[in-house]
């Protein structure tokens, strides 16, 4: 009889703990939802892409590991449940740390476009001193049009940066710009070079 009801109790405990694996931990994923779009909100897709990239790969794969269980007849939600948990507390953490990225990248674009300012105003100077020969005249003018072309993207650089929204933006824009001033400076010192002419 004690072995019986021993049984007995075994077997509802046994019942209720896969009928708690095989429930959807509809839960955990709102709030693994919910995590990723405060995260967002936060700005942690532009400060951390590639880590609010995998977080967002992992929830996908892990919606569609419960489409695989359901059609399982012994279905096991726990490892989805843990790792549900596991992307909240990870966007959190992301989340917690734009504020201190944020601030790492502004400074970053500021030294950029200083150095950025000074390279453009380099090359305005050689481009004054450029050889201004038959051949010269069109290259020059050609070069400062991209001048031209380069020092409005680093206002553009300025603009988005005095707004604050993203610093991400502002560095690529600015690392963009001074490769462009960089390859006119070389150029115009190669041709004064082959002319003579000192700078």
């Amino acid at each position: 009889m004690k072995n019986k009801l021993f049984l007995a109790i075994a077997t509802v405990a046994v019942a209720a703990l896969m009928a708690s694996c095989a429930k959807v931990p509809q839960e955990a994923l709102d709030a693994a939802k919910a995590a990723l779009d405060t995260a967002k909100t936060a700005q942690t897709d532009v400060y951390f892409p590639a880590e609010f990239a995998a977080l967002n790969d992992s929830l996908t794969v892990m919606l569609q590991n419960i489409e695989t269980q359901k059609s399982k007849s012994a279905k096991d939600f726990k490892a989805i449940k843990v790792a549900a948990e596991g992307i909240s507390l990870k966007a959190a953490e992301l989340s917690g740390n734009v504020e201190a990225k944020k601030a790492e990248v502004k400074a970053e674009a500021e030294t950029l476009m200083t150095g950025a300012k000074t390279l453009l105003d380099e090359a305005k100077a050689l481009l004054l001193k450029a050889p201004k020969g038959k051949e010269g005249k069109a290259v020059v003018e050609e070069m400062t049009n991209e001048l031209t072309v380069l020092e409005t993207s680093l206002t553009d650089a300025q603009t988005l940066f005095d707004g604050g929204t993203n610093y991400m933006e502002v560095v690529d824009k600015v690392k963009a710009a001074t490769e462009g001033i960089n390859g006119i400076i070389a150029e115009l010192k190669a041709a004064m070079d082959k002319a003579g002419i000192k700078y």
